[in-house]
């Protein structure tokens, strides 16, 4: 038997995991789903089965993934943990365990386990692989349609150290761009740059170092420059005793951005001085020869986080506001200017576009974000970036949004013409939906919504697989 878990923040409400697996046939739809619609939304998030007592923290439970197939006019739904080795490990002990380390027998140096992950932070296709992903482990294979776990090594068997939550596919190559930091071992400055091809062939897999040693999230990819920004969410594990986490925001450290031409070697990379701030999604990037531009969520320090000092952020700095970089490569020249002053987060684009400028920005905020409110973002925004012009739908503050997939109706339509998918949870019911909104006209309200009898845990990221 399970014990109860502990009274944690991040483990009442809708952070709460549920505890069972699920698969829903024919879900209840208001309105109509639209025609064309066919295909499946992913959602990933955390939900652990069993917490330690103390030093709980969302980003660290073990992986769940939610499925809502799209066909004809129904929408069906599976939900399944992802059976990591660790996840397993568990389930055999009846309680929580460490993440594993593997210790190099010729320098000592301590790693993760690579193949021993919580596969829980964004899931993605490619190569014919439905892949749970996480900051420091392989891709995570998964079975498209019944969330089968089928483990690591169908896909990238050659990547040297693990690769992160937000690789960028190129929508004209097929090719996925991803990366992985402290790849050398626990604490070191080394981060990795990986390519593979649409059939899941690694073309490369280079380390290089880093200024220091810090949490990558994202990063960007244009037609012709890769960027790792180097935000100083810095890590010492010696923090572990006095913080209770190794990682911390040091603005002493600095920022950097390193710059790399997309085909040269990872010892051309050039380090540029940035702002200090922390940013955990971009949403696109383009460049105009020298010239590069691409939009951010900025928080003003890493939230979440604390200070070496061991302070957390102010209600203020826990805030992300989307902004628009200018990085001119040729000068070193940074600017940046505000886009949206608007508590946000998950921004998305038309993936058509990736890499290429682009004019429609999707995202999840809070135009009512108050002090307690367990940072629920209650809208979804489109920003039209070339005419200013906005709107939004809001779901009521107190229920909460996922992050929005856009999804282009059939054909080649112009950049933004399509749906936004998005997992709702509704406070008095304590239930979530799925709802599809016209990408176009979001203050309309959903033109369907897919009901469940349970909820869907508030998780991190989706993507879209359409039909084949």
């Amino acid at each position: 038997m399970a014990n109860p878990l502990p009274n944690h923040p991040q483990l009442r409400g809708n952070y709460a995991p549920i505890n069972f697996e699920a698969t829903c046939q024919d879900l209840i739809v208001e309105g109509a789903i639209p025609k064309g619609l066919e295909g499946s939304l992913y959602r990933i998030g955390p939900n652990p089965k069993f917490v330690p007592d103390q030093g709980y923290h969302w980003f660290f439970g073990a992986g769940m993934v939610h499925a809502f197939h799209f066909a004809g006019s129904r929408v069906s739904y599976v939900n399944r943990w992802a059976r990591t080795p660790k996840f397993e490990a568990e389930q055999a002990a009846r309680g929580p365990l460490p993440m594993s380390f593997i210790t190099d027998p010729d320098t000592g140096a301590v790693v993760s386990d690579r193949r021993n992950g919580l596969a829980n932070t964004h899931i993605v296709w490619h190569g014919d692989q439905l892949l749970a992903l996480e900051e420091g482990s392989h891709p995570f294979s998964m079975a498209p349609d019944t969330l089968e776990s089928l483990g690591y090594g169908h896909y990238a068997q050659d990547l040297q150290g693990a690769m992160t939550a937000h690789p960028k596919i190129d929508p004209f190559t097929g090719e996925l761009h991803g990366f992985g930091y402290m790849s050398g071992a626990i604490g070191s400055k080394t981060m990795t740059y990986h390519v593979v091809d649409q059939q899941g062939v690694v073309k490369r897999s280079d380390r290089f170092e880093t200024p220091y040693s810090a949490m990558v999230h994202d990063f960007a990819v244009t037609r012709d420059y890769v960027l790792f920004p180097l935000f100083p969410l810095t890590f010492d594990l010696d923090r572990m005793a006095t913080l209770g986490s190794p990682f911390a925001f040091d603005a002493e450290a600095g920022a950097y951005i390193g710059v790399l031409e997309r085909d040269a070697p990872v010892s051309g990379i050039r380090w540029i001085e940035a702002p200090v701030c922390f940013v955990f999604h971009y949403l696109n990037a383009w460049n105009d020869g020298p010239l590069i531009t691409f939009d951010a969520i900025d928080f003003p320090v890493a939230p979440n986080f604390p200070d070496v000092s061991g302070n957390l952020p102010g209600f203020s700095e826990a805030q992300g506001k989307l902004t628009r970089w200018h990085l001119n490569v040729a000068t070193g020249q940074i600017d940046r200017e505000l886009i949206l002053d608007r508590a946000a987060e998950f921004p998305r684009i038309d993936d058509r576009f990736a890499m290429d400028r682009h004019r429609h920005a999707f995202m999840a905020t809070a135009s009512g974000r108050q002090k307690g409110d367990g940072g629920l973002f209650h809208e979804i925004t489109h920003r039209d970036l070339d005419s200013g012009q906005q709107q939004s739908w809001d779901v009521g503050f107190g229920n909460g949004v996922s992050e929005p997939v856009f999804v282009p109706k059939p054909g080649q339509g112009q950049e933004g013409e399509g749906w936004l998918l998005a997992t709702v949870f509704e406070t008095e019911r304590s239930t979530s939906s799925v709802v599809v909104l016209d990408a176009m006209a979001l203050g309309e309200g959903p033109v369907a919504t897919a009901r469940l009898d349970h909820r869907v845990p508030f998780g991190f990221h989706g993507n879209w697989r359409a039909a084949t």
